[in-house]
């Protein structure tokens, strides 16, 4: 169905070459088998390497993190700031959480966190990443370089067994970043190369005839650890909750590190990611949902599609680097870099309207041919100094962005169905296309201090952004170029306790490009954020934990709405507001028990339009949503290797697009089963069998209705068993 320019992207079919899968395979081979030689023998021409000083009790934003709580961020501040102290808002998804609620989308890993909607498109729409923060839509960052998308139907999305953790930073941060949504940014960080070994293999099988294989390797190709490798992968084929429909994934994705010394490294890795399938990108109908239908309810499998027509595959390749180097005590310099490109074909037949018989569903068609390209880069320098009593960490960055995309699009319609007894293999006549080019980039330069007297800290940052595009309807002859800049700005007061209380006051500001002319051809100007935050954390001395909580005032101008002295034409009049309080609590209360609590309360409106939402409530965002996780090792005994983790989450009530009915809310509870063979077969050592479920009750519910007549019914419960063997 159509997308209300959302970012997606098409990759062309490429296959990530041979020699490089051979090589590190070789290489990890020779790197189990290699026994460290005793005396070298000079005359074999055996040189000793030095030893690589590395302290490996430096904990960064980068060190893998055990359990549920980091202690170090990157994403908020592009430095390594112990999330205590940074004066914004930060959640942060471990590997570990991952692993033990078994999360298989990006919606699903970021359930438990506050201030996130996850899955506005429900349990259906798993080919694209949709959620809000603070009521508005999050970018999608990997490795701290935008995934950039074609304002159509490429966008890309990576799977989650490849990354090592999720930053979701709230809030506005075009200050570090460029151009954003207002509400905040998820960052993905990659598995990347470790000095310890690791070897992963894991199986695993449930409901909707779901397979499952993945590999983890990691580890030195070297003697001296110069050298380091990690090769990650998954596989799976599932049926789609969707009657009819099915996903299919084959990812992988290599990386070496050279590391010559404690203080230099570069890191090459890649990505390959093809899609063939993903499910469905339809929608149900309010009337049988969350409204009256008297022929009944329309069941959770649903499917508005064609079966003959429905079409997704995708391939996303790409490429990239970091690099590190601190020269001294007071300087280091970082450079990152990635080429993704992302090739995709797409059709669908989806419902338009549901006819007043309350059982004829009108339908359109959308197909488009879509390949994308981008690069981005980010380099910065940082300086740690003293200027009197007052300590310094000053970095100075420049990053760009550049995207060249070409879509192949058409919308058309199609036979209406009988929802109550659908016919899912009709004529379909393709519809007419039209051939359209994108060019985009951004420069951005950024300078940020934080600055430290005794217990107080200031954090001062600004940028200036300038961004052009081009786009150009083949079809049509028609071009339409904008370019234009933009100043942001961020400023952030904080306290630190010795009892561990940090509470802090912050300013932010984001941007966002508004394409378009208005009724006298003048070009529009970028939407604006702004955001007011007051907040407290706490890490209690000696305990694994972090608590957070903070109250906001977030508000996007320049929207845009209608005109009243133009019909047809719009005016830049239009703002939203979102207010709101989140509370989050996670850390292990023991040894044996580890806990993630959240609570979010959203108070989301448009304060200001001219065609009739002025006062009404954003549509697809809950009021309040609540969520508690705890997993229970058990420490010793009889039932010494097994674990038991459950969790309960609460949606709440959230509104239509014109207020007109409200989605019921929902609670979902969620288990999991985990047992170390080890414990009871001392030669099974290292492997692990679980079983997860999600929506266990297997509640029905609606998701949102997120636009129109457009609804989504939620996950239904999926079973999930496998084992993982490490060694």
């Amino acid at each position: 169905m159509p997308r209300s320019r959302c970012t997606d992207t098409r990759v062309t079919r490429a296959r990530l070459p041979a020699a490089i899968l051979a090589t590190l395979v070789a290489a990890q081979a020779h790197a189990q088998s290699a026994t460290p030689a005793s005396d070298p023998d000079p005359a074999a021409g055996v040189v000793q390497l030095p030893p690589v000083n590395v302290d490996s009790t430096r904990v960064t934003a980068d060190t893998p993190v055990t359990g549920y709580v980091a202690q170090q961020d990157r994403a908020a501040t592009k430095t390594d700031t112990p999330l205590l102290e940074t004066p914004q808002s930060v959640s942060v998804i471990t590997r570990d959480q991952m692993t033990q609620q078994d999360v298989h989308t990006l919606n699903q890993a970021v359930r438990y966190t506050s201030g996130v909607a996850p899955e506005t498109r429900g349990g259906i729409a798993t080919r694209y990443d949709q959620l809000t923060i603070r009521g508005f839509d999050a970018d999608k960052y990997l490795d701290g370089l935008r995934l950039l998308g074609n304002g159509w139907y490429g966008t890309p999305q990576i799977d989650p067994y490849l990354l090592e953790r999720i930053d979701v930073v709230k809030g506005p941060s075009s200050v570090l970043y460029g151009q954003g949504q207002a509400g905040g940014l998820i960052n993905m960080v990659s598995k990347m190369p470790t000095a310890t070994p690791l070897h992963e293999l894991g199986f695993e099988f449930g409901n909707f005839a779901h397979l499952q294989s993945t590999f983890d390797f990691s580890g030195p190709l070297n003697e001296s650890g110069t050298l380091l490798y990690r090769l990650t992968g998954i596989g799976f084929r599932e049926n789609g909750q969707i009657s009819g429909t099915k996903n299919e994934r084959l990812a992988i994705a290599p990386a070496i590190t050279w590391r010559p010394d404690g203080d230099t490294s570069l890191t090459l890795h890649a990505l390959y990611q093809h899609d063939p399938y993903a499910s469905s990108y339809g929608s149900v109908p309010p009337q049988g949902t969350v409204l009256f239908n008297p022929f009944g309810t329309l069941p959770m499998d649903f499917y508005d599609g064609d079966y003959g027509f429905e079409k997704f595959d995708r391939t996303q390749v790409a490429v990239g680097y970091r690099f590190e180097k601190r020269i001294d005590d007071t300087w280091s310099v970082r450079s990152s870099g990635r080429w993704f490109w992302l090739n995709q074909d797409y059709a669908s037949v989806y419902g338009v309207t549901l006819e007043p018989d309350y059982q004829t569903l009108d339908r359109g068609t959308a197909a488009s041919r879509d390949r994308m390209g981008q690069v981005t880069l980010d380099n910065n320098v940082q300086a740690k100094f003293d200027t009197g009593p007052i300590a310094h960490t000053a970095i100075v960055g420049f990053d760009f962005q550049h995207l060249n995309s070409t879509y192949l699009t058409g919308f058309g319609a199609a036979p209406s169905i009988d929802i109550w007894s659908p016919d899912h293999n009709q004529p379909i006549v393709q519809p007419a296309r039209y051939t359209a080019d994108v060019v985009g980039n951004q420069y951005g330069l950024y300078v940020q201090d934080q600055l430290r007297l005794g217990r107080v800290s200031l954090t001062l940052s600004g940028r200036e952004d300038w961004f052009d595009s081009r786009q150009a309807n083949n079809t049509y002859g028609t071009v339409t170029t904008q370019s234009q800049s933009a100043f942001t700005g961020r400023a952030a007061l904080g306290y630190l306790f010795d009892s561990g209380i940090a509470p802090y006051v912050a300013y932010a500001e984001s941007f966002t490009p508004v394409y378009g002319t208005g009724a006298n051809g003048e070009a529009f100007q970028p939407e604006r954020g702004r955001q007011y935050e007051l907040g407290v954390k706490y890490q209690p001395p000696g305990m694994s934990a972090l608590f957070t909580a903070a109250v906001f005032d977030l508000t996007r101008e320049n929207l845009l709405t209608a005109n009243p002295l133009a019909p047809g034409f719009s005016v830049q009049s239009g703002e939203a507001r979102s207010r709101g309080i989140e509370l989050e609590a996670r850390g292990a209360l023991t040894d044996a028990l580890s806990v993630i609590a959240s609570y979010t309360y959203l108070d989301t409106i448009y304060t200001k339009d001219n065609s009739g939402l002025e006062g009404k409530y954003l549509p697809a965002v809950p009021n309040h949503m609540g969520s508690v996780w705890a997993y229970y090792t058990v420490p010793g005994g009889l039932f010494e290797g097994l674990s038991l983790g459950a969790g309960v989450r609460y949606i709440g009530p959230s509104y239509s697009s014109d207020n007109s009915y409200t989605v019921p809310g929902v609670a979902l509870v969620d288990a999991t089963i985990r047992y170390d063979l080890g414990h009871a077969w001392p030669r099974a050592k290292g492997a692990e069998l679980h079983v997860n479920a999600s929506n266990l009750l297997d509640q029905r519910y609606v998701a949102s209705c997120y636009y129109g007549n457009w609804c989504a019914y939620g996950y239904q419960r999926q079973v999930f068993a496998g084992v993982t063997y490490r060694w």
